[in-house]
Order: C-alpha cells, then sequence, then structure tokens
C-alpha cells in the first residue's frame, strides 16, 4: 500500500476521541482542500504534497500487520489522505487486521466520495464531506475539487448500510462559519443521517486557529442539536506528523 506514517497514538477527533489507537495513514488524496483561512487540510502532506519524502511509500500489508502485533491496541485507525483510493488493498489489510485480533475496532476515515467491499470489516465509518469552505480556490485544483468533493449517492449508500446495522458511522464537518449550516443541512436532507451522528469540529491546524474558532463550532452545535468534537492531538502536540 502507499503509506504516509504509522504511529500509535490517542484518537483526536469524534466518537471515539481519546482512545489509544494504532494509526495507518494513507497516502495521496483525490481532493485539495484550502480553507479561506489559509490553511491546507491538516496532513497536506499526503494530497498536496504526497511526494513528502518523510512519507514511507510502498508498504507490504504483512509489514504493517507486524507493527500492529507489536502494540495490540483494541482500535485501528485507517486515515488519509483518502485510503479508499487503495480499496483493493484496503480490504486486504482490513481482513489482515481483524485475522490478528477479532475484538479490534477498526474505524476507516474517509471524505465520502467513494466506497468498497472493506465495509464488511469496518467497525465505524468516519465520514467528513467536503464543503465549499474547502474549495482551493484560484488554484490549479479548484475545478476537480468542486466537481468531486461530493458524491451524494454514495453518502447514500454509506448511511442505508449504517440503518442496516454494517457499521456504526459518524459525519464529521470542518465547522468554518455559520455560512456552513445550509449546506450541511442539505447534505443531511439529501442523504437522511440523523443529528446523533452529526460533529462538527472547528477549523484549524494550530491550537490559535482553533481557539478562534472553537466558541462559534460550540453555538452551532448548540442551536442545530449537532455534536461537538475537539481536536485533541492538536491541542496537545501541534502541529507535528506522527501524533
Amino acid at each position: 500500500m502507499k503509506i504516509s506514517e504509522i504511529f500509535y497514538s490517542i484518537q483526536g477527533e469524534g466518537k471515539r476521541a481519546g482512545m489509544p489507537s494504532f494509526f495507518i495513514r494513507t497516502n495521496y488524496c483525490n481532493l485539495r482542500c484550502l480553507f479561506k483561512s489559509g490553511n491546507l487540510c491538516d496532513t497536506s502532506y499526503t494530497s498536496w504534497y504526497p511526494e513528502d519524502m518523510k512519507n514511507l511509500g510502498e508498504t507490504d500489508i504483512d509489514q504493517i500487520s507486524d507493527k500492529y502485533r507489536k502494540i495490540l491496541c483494541r482500535d485501528i485507525v485507517i486515515t488519509g489522505g483518502e485510503p479508499i483510493m487503495q480499496a483493493d488493498e484496503l480490504l486486504s489489510l482490513c481482513r489482515k487486521l481483524k485475522n490478528i485480533n477479532k475484538d479490534s475496532y477498526i474505524t476507516i476515515e474517509t471524505n465520502g466520495t467513494l466506497i468498497g467491499d472493506f465495509i464488511n470489516y469496518a467497525d465505524l465509518i468516519s465520514i467528513s464531506p467536503k464543503l465549499k469552505s474547502s474549495v482551493p480556490v484560484n488554484t490549479s485544483y479548484e475545478r476537480m475539487h468542486n466537481k468531486g468533493r461530493i458524491n451524494t449517492e454514495v453518502l447514500k449508500k454509506y448511511n442505508s448500510l449504517h440503518k442496516a446495522g454494517k457499521f456504526d458511522i459518524q459525519w464529521k464537518f470542518v465547522f468554518t462559519s455559520e455560512k456552513d449550516i445550509p449546506e450541511i443541512k442539505q447534505l443531511q436532507s439529501e442523504t437522511g443521517f440523523e443529528n446523533e451522528n452529526v460533529y462538527l469540529m472547528p477549523e484549524g491546524i494550530s491550537k490559535k486557529d482553533l481557539n478562534k474558532t472553537r466558541s462559534e463550532t460550540v453555538r452551532a452545535c448548540l442551536k442545530y442539536n449537532y455534536n461537538f468534537t475537539e481536536r485533541l492531538h492538536i491541542l496537545i502536540w501541534g502541529k507535528k506528523r506522527g501524533v
């Protein structure tokens, strides 16, 4: 698999926040986020700069599973980049990890534009649809990102499978301002996901950024009956890899 990094830390966001987790971060993404603050996505080394020399590169699935054997914590988080770009390899990896530890809890973090058979091994699908606020305006990626950032049919499929009991789900949105809410509501209307599974997190890749948007994010959660999620890894370590 094309891998950026593998590390052991705590989950920083969403329903499993605070849980000790074995992270597998895949490399490459099919989108390019750039927010009005000027921030790229917090893992730009997997999307904008996937050839970053610090990324692990091609990594054998057995090597990944051997690293997991040494940790053997319950929670496994497969994130990116966009892990579902490597759908066949992702399926093999999930199968291998479940064979090592049948009690493992696998979270797949995705932008929700792609789907695959890996869902048969996932315990939690963490979907982070990219809102208009993420469009890289005035860059060569603007058209590509804007055209591909939302796949309503795939989102509906995820929600349908969740309701059928295939896996738990969370819908995690980067919140920049109240202007994001109508788009979230529109997606909710089209897709049918429940308020109880929606998490808003303040946009930012530093403590200073989060401090700017946290209060408004919390107010939006209270107003619209959504959940608030902090970004613990940024608060604890700042903008740092491998945490």
